[in-house]
């Protein structure tokens, strides 16, 4: 007998092809998911090479930075196209005839006698050039420019502007562009004279040790040189004691009225104010004085000149045969012969001045002298300021001299932004 084995199938046509369109969606999803990783991964490639170019952008608008600071604190000589003799402070920056090129024909300052504006972006017009910090075309390299002007609009007959405001542009590869803009002052710290020979008294109520010197050939004044500030007193300090002590030091009839004054620790500057304040301002001024190359840990001869006027700072004791500019002492300061300065001494530290000998050297400006432990703490001591010796000699307030001297201290930039 034959059997017949009959197989049963299940078959459902309606799921005929899903195994096919379950590949095809899961194919599709793969893809798209993969498609999306490789956009992604393009795209942070290209946001990685912009934010280089931006940062390439940013170096070069702080090159401009900086190379604007070295040109308005004197350390960058006019380019062979500008006129003989040609210098730079606030109110020649913004002036367009000191400022820029003769050839220059922008309307804004821009520091084109003083920069090398050697570049002309795509697109741009010669009067538009660059300055270049490094090789620089569309591709790569940076470069910047820069305009200056006066925010406060200063009067011409006011004298130099206060403070500047510098707007940088710097370039960078692929068209890339940054801006800063900041605002400068003229001075690195402020200090407004209260008498031509300020002795900071000590905290405890010893008296200072002042002299005015035995011949009377020595001339003491705090009526303007330069003709165009309020008359001070001679010599000035913080207590009644230490007033009495200056006025009888002027025994020989050349001391001009106001002889003395007593001031509050609130009408002098804040580093003169408190020891630890003063400690923080020689810190302060030794750092700048490094950065501009005119720190000495003693120092003999002339702290600049009349026609070239320095920032000297010295860690340490100084034998000043004359200068112009700032000078800064922390150790003793001594005086012999003919020792002729225009400008602004402050010996802070040891606060010791001792003028000896003869001769007919003159000083115009100011001085100020405190005693306290630069090093260490404790309070203000009591300072010293002796004279001896003949010779015709005058120390006399000149404020013009002591403006130049606060600009030997360098701009100090207030605040920045971009913009």
């Amino acid at each position: 007998m034959r059997y017949q084995l009959k197989t049963s199938r299940n078959v459902k046509h309606g799921e005929r092809g899903s195994a096919l369109l379950t590949v095809l969606l899961l194919s599709t999803l793969l893809l798209g998911a993969g498609s999306t990783l490789i956009f992604v991964s393009a795209m942070s490639t290209r946001t990685a090479v912009d934010s280089t170019a931006e940062m390439q952008a940013y170096y070069g608008a702080e090159g401009g930075l900086q190379a604007t600071l070295n040109v308005l604190r004197g350390n960058v000589s006019p380019r062979t196209e500008m006129p003989s003799g040609s210098t730079m402070n606030f109110r020649k920056a913004v002036t367009l005839t000191n400022s820029n090129l003769p050839s220059d024909t922008t309307t804004s300052a821009r520091l084109s006698g003083w920069l090398n504006y050697n570049y002309t972006p795509a697109g741009a017009t010669v009067a538009d050039r660059v300055t270049l910090t490094s090789s620089y075309a569309p591709q790569n390299g940076m470069a910047f420019s820069v305009v200056v002007e006066d925010p406060d609009n200063t009067p011409l007959l006011s004298g130099e502007p206060e403070r500047l405001r510098l707007r940088i542009t710097g370039y960078g590869p692929k068209g890339a562009i940054k801006k800063l803009e900041l605002i400068i002052k003229r001075t690195n710290f402020d200090y407004d004279p209260v008498a031509t020979i300020m002795m900071r008294s000590s905290d405890d109520g010893t008296p200072v040790t002042f002299t005015a010197g035995s011949s009377a050939a020595k001339e003491y004044s705090g009526h303007d040189h330069a003709g165009m500030a309020a008359t001070l007193p001679a010599f000035g300090s913080n207590t009644d004691a230490d007033m009495a002590i200056e006025v009888d030091a002027a025994n020989k009839g050349t001391v001009a009225t106001p002889i003395a004054g007593k001031f509050a620790n609130s009408s002098l500057p804040a580093w003169l104010q408190s020891a630890n304040q003063a400690r923080a301002f020689i810190r302060e001024q030794k750092a700048n004085a490094a950065s501009q190359g005119r720190h000495f840990t003693s120092f003999s001869g002339n702290a600049g000149s009349s026609s070239s006027p320095q920032l000297t700072f010295v860690d340490g004791d100084c034998d000043l045969d004359g200068g112009a500019g700032l000078l800064i002492v922390t150790g003793n300061l001594e005086m012999k012969g003919n020792p002729s300065f225009e400008g602004l001494i402050l010996v802070l530290g040891e606060g010791s001045i001792n003028r000896k000998g003869g001769g007919n050297g003159n000083i115009y400006g100011a001085i100020t002298v405190a005693k306290f432990d630069v090093n260490g703490t404790g309070g203000f001591l009591a300072p010293t300021f002796t004279t001896a010796g003949g010779g015709n000699a005058t120390i006399q307030y000149d404020s013009v001299a002591v403006n130049r001297a606060l600009n030997m201290s360098g701009p100090l930039v207030m605040g920045v932004r971009e913009y």
